[in-house]
């Protein structure tokens, strides 16, 4: 059996690779203070997560901690980011392994479902296949004083959602419904690879936003087709 990559980080025989660390995220550094980009929890590693965890990891993020049970199937090779060579492999260690490639220092992947009472940090960004799952993140979250912000990232074939909710600003409830309602769309329409990357695309953006004080709408629905945007409750930052 296979190191899982927690044990590969702890034991050595994985480094992070540091190849031009000194200029590596110049560039962002001149739009974020890296010091922001310290540690997230993300919950799911499938469509929305396999982009937004390499993104992230490009972007700067220290330490990613990541919550998937579901192994990489042949199906998912199409709605999701990972190659083919990582099939039969649980979605959120090859999530870990690419955020390693990519610059995340620490990824930490965890390849049971997230249940009430798992650790979450201050950052949170979410795309798992349920609502029921989303609905348990916000409340334990909730609960912790020193919380910046939720991202929740949820997507169709062609439509997705990206709530933010941040300790001032919180209309969670207001979009979510139990997974019962929510219709089935077609098995070929289910995902698509560029609305997920669409949908992570913001998400990142969304907490970019949050910890630069600029403004964002905390609601957000976007149709790819034809192209459509809906957005509520703009927040501005205070002077």
């Amino acid at each position: 059996m296979e190191p899982s990559l927690n044990q590969t980080l702890n034991n050595g025989s994985m480094r992070t690779m540091e190849v031009g660390t000194a200029q590596r995220f110049l560039r962002n550094s001149s739009l974020i203070k890296q010091s922001k980009l310290d540690k997230a929890t993300i919950i799911g590693a499938g469509g929305i997560g396999s982009a937004l965890i390499q993104s992230a990891a490009i972007m700067g993020w220290k330490e990613l901690d990541i919550w998937d049970y579901d192994m990489l199937e042949e199906h998912n090779l199409s709605t999701t980011m990972y190659p083919a060579k990582y099939l039969n492999r649980y979605k959120s260690e090859i999530a870990g392994e690419i955020a390693l490639k990519y610059g995340c220092k620490k990824p930490v992947v965890n390849n049971i479902p997230w249940g009430a009472g798992d650790r979450l940090h201050n950052k949170v960004f979410m795309c798992p296949d349920n609502m029921e799952v989303r609905m348990a993140v916000y409340k334990y979250w909730l609960k912790n004083p020193n919380r910046e912000f939720l991202v929740d990232m949820r997507m169709g074939a062609l439509s997705m959602e990206i709530i933010t909710v941040t300790p001032l600003v919180d209309h969670f409830m207001s979009s979510w419904m139990p997974s019962s309602k929510i219709s089935d769309e077609e098995c070929t329409a289910k995902h698509t690879i560029f609305t997920a990357s669409v949908s992570s695309g913001l998400g990142l953006t969304q907490a970019f936003k949050v910890l630069n004080d600029r403004p964002y709408y905390a609601y957000i629905w976007q149709s790819l087709s034809p192209i459509s945007l809906t957005r509520e409750h703009l927040v501005k930052p205070i002077i």
